[in-house]
């Protein structure tokens, strides 16, 4: 089993016994790490209109704790202070691909969990101020040193300072301090407490995971419920008794409407399927229009012979993919859309939702399934492949 990193730690291990349970610190996580993009890259991409970004300032003119959302632009940057500031890039991972082999180096965690890559840039006292994430998050030094400061226990119930834009704890204990040098790494499960504080120049990579709230689950399975016969089902009573009160509803109704719900939800494990599925592959409202970039019209030739002339399929890195087992089937979720192919391709999923390119030499393979052509020519239709 592999080893976590530089711990002496199997994989599990570290599953068992941190993952959202307590926190770790791993000194050279990352030996002789060096970011491979500097600060004056991370401002560039800061400046494009489809990155988003923000930046933050600890003492600005209008008050404390100033949020502005970019684009920016370098008079923007020009203007800040020598300290107390920090920028902070999302998706980096996607927007710069170098940047995805870090995230790849998580994949012992399943990719529909894994959500993004972000890079903050601080000068000295640059920091974001104490706070929760509802998530869990590794915390990647790559320049300069950053002093994290962190609770020792959960916090489910914060009291955050009133009027910002930003969520920042009113009050913060810590209870272990680290400094964190280039590739050392801190790894908090979610509602832990912490403070980053920049020393110097710094950057660090924060990877961050998915963690579906119960409302957008239950959102999700709403609308996959409501499309379906079963959402159509009526209450029933065939045990009503005599009622006391014309108006209550009484504890035998409520029961029933509890047990209707809970019927509805044991009843219909591809319903659950579906909603899950579509929930975690949509694509982010930001990078929408850079995903929709790499959606190419249906090509009038054959799979067969695009790949016979040299033709490489590459993962569109904007969209995400995921697959489950149904009873006869699997389901491929694509973008928030979903495939329904035979069980005989379980063995083809890791190519079809991977992202290593797809060759002549993949395609023969994939090829010798019914209806090969069909699911690849869908899965490029909706943005997961594009011919280089």
């Amino acid at each position: 089993m592999s080893e976590f990193f530089n711990t002496g730690l199997s994989q599990q291990t570290f599953l068992d016994e941190y993952w959202q349970k307590k926190p770790l610190l791993i000194r050279q996580a990352f030996p002789d790490f060096e970011s491979p993009i500097t600060p004056e890259e991370l401002a560039g991409f800061a400046c494009l209109e489809d990155v988003e970004s923000r930046l933050i300032e600890e003492h600005a003119s209008t008050g404390p704790w100033l949020c502005r959302h970019g684009p920016f632009t370098e008079d923007d940057f020009a203007a800040l202070p020598a300290s107390h500031w920090t920028l902070l890039v999302q998706d980096m991972d996607k927007h710069e691909p170098e940047l995805a082999d870090i995230t790849r180096c998580f994949d012992f965690i399943p990719d529909w969990r894994r959500d993004d890559l972000m890079i903050s840039y601080a000068p000295i006292g640059g920091s974001v101020g104490p706070h929760t994430d509802g998530y869990d998050v590794f915390l990647l030094q790559a320049k300069g040193t950053r002093r994290w400061q962190v609770g020792a226990e959960p916090l489910l119930e914060t009291r955050l300072i009133e009027g910002l834009d930003l969520k920042i704890l009113s009050e913060f204990t810590a209870d272990e301090s680290w400094d964190l040098e280039p590739g050392d790494m801190l790894y908090l499960p979610p509602h832990f407490a912490h403070h980053g504080v920049a020393q110097n120049d710094c950057m660090t990579f924060s990877i961050g995971f998915r963690a579906p709230t119960q409302t957008e689950v239950l959102d999700a399975y709403l609308q996959e419920l409501a499309d379906s016969e079963m959402g159509d089902l009526h209450y029933s009573d065939p045990d009503l008794n005599v009622n006391a009160s014309e108006t209550k509803i009484d504890k035998r109704a409520m029961a029933r409407f509890k047990q209707s719900l809970i019927d509805t939800i044991n009843q219909s494990d591809t319903l659950l399927q579906s909603a899950v599925g579509r929930l975690v592959t949509q694509t982010k409202p930001s990078l929408e229009w850079l995903a929709d970039e790499y959606i190419q019209d249906n090509d009038p030739m054959s799979l067969s012979t695009q790949f016979e002339s040299g033709g490489i399929l590459q993962r569109n890195r904007y969209i995400r993919m995921a697959w489950t087992e149904g009873e006869n089937h699997l389901f491929l979720f694509i973008a928030g859309e979903k495939l329904t192919l035979s069980a005989s391709y379980q063995s083809m999923m890791n190519m079809l939702t991977g992202v290593l390119p797809i060759s002549h030499q993949q395609w023969e393979s994939l090829q010798q399934y019914e209806g090969a052509e069909q699911v690849l020519n869908a899965l490029i239709q909706h943005g997961g492949w594009y011919w280089e």
